[in-house]
């Protein structure tokens, strides 16, 4: 059973508006993991702010997208439509490739991390040019109650080797379970401290934390992009069906006005025929 235009455009708008919000929706999850990313991307080797990027940019044209659609459905303009058809295919595919990157970051994700991480602790509470990595681990540590890269004990060996040179017996006041300046001094048993472990300290290490919490996002990340791909499918369907009909619509009034135009351009048969008297 065909579908009738006034129908099929209501769906259509629905569609589009779904759309719209999807470009939204991806727009502001690309935002907030942007910002996240570069909180703890100098702690892991800074890896996930370039698919964030291109998330926003998705979304960002998603949204552009949406209104061009809805355009060419309120102005019946299949020209316009094309417009919107087109990019929603160069969209579609940059999300699938973007889900493909996404994946195969994921299933890597411990590779990138535990060097970044094993790099940016070595250089933790230096000042200059390296306080970045000071700030992103503190950032970590404090955000998702974690200390050094697997434990607590990274401080007490070369793994923090500045820290471990300079500031051996304490720990960063960022890993105290009740942050204040100065909490983290002299914790540290110097002697024998892994038989003493520091009170009020987080135990657990970050790389366990931030790995869960990055592969717990892509993996939201990648299959909401998946769901909205498939929701975009069905608005490319349906809009390939609507232009179908306007185009067929354009047609039309076009050859009816070149009817017209070819009436118009020629003589009236009748009018051009002698006038012949009445017989008396």
């Amino acid at each position: 059973m065909e579908i009738k235009e006034g129908t099929m455009c209501k769906i259509a708008y629905l569609m589009i508006l779904l759309i719209w919000l999807i470009g939204g929706a991806l727009l502001g999850m690309g935002v907030y993991l942007y910002l996240e990313t570069e909180q703890i991307g100098t702690c892991i080797n800074n890896e996930l702010s370039p698919l964030m990027i291109i998330l926003i940019a998705i979304g960002g044209v998603l949204l552009i997208t949406a209104v061009m659609g809805l355009a060419g459905i309120c102005k019946k303009t299949s020209f316009i439509l094309s417009g919107f058809l087109a990019a929603m295919i160069i969209v579609l595919l940059a999300q699938f490739a973007a889900v493909v990157i996404m994946f195969v970051f994921e299933a890597g994700v411990h590779y990138y991390m535990a060097e970044g991480m094993e790099h940016s602790l070595l250089f933790y509470g230096k000042g200059g040019v390296n306080a970045k990595f000071t700030e992103s681990w503190d950032y970590v540590q404090k955000n998702h109650e974690c200390c050094g890269e697997y434990g607590w004990a990274d401080y007490t060996t070369p793994n923090a080797s500045n820290w471990f040179s300079t500031k051996f017996g304490s720990m960063p006041d960022s890993c105290c379970k009740e942050f204040s300046v100065g909490c983290g001094q002299n914790v540290v048993h110097r002697a024998n401290p892994l038989d003493h472990p520091p009170e009020g300290i987080f135990k657990r290490g970050c790389y366990k934390v931030l790995e869960d919490y990055t592969t717990n996002w892509l993996t939201i990340t990648g299959s909401t992009a998946l769901v909205f791909m498939f929701i975009q499918v069905l608005a490319i369907f349906l809009n390939i069906s609507l232009h179908r009909r306007y185009r067929e619509h354009e047609d039309y009034q076009l050859q009816s006005r070149k009817v017209k135009e070819v009436k118009e351009s020629q003589p009236d048969f009748k009018s051009s025929l002698p006038t012949i008297p009445a017989p008396i």
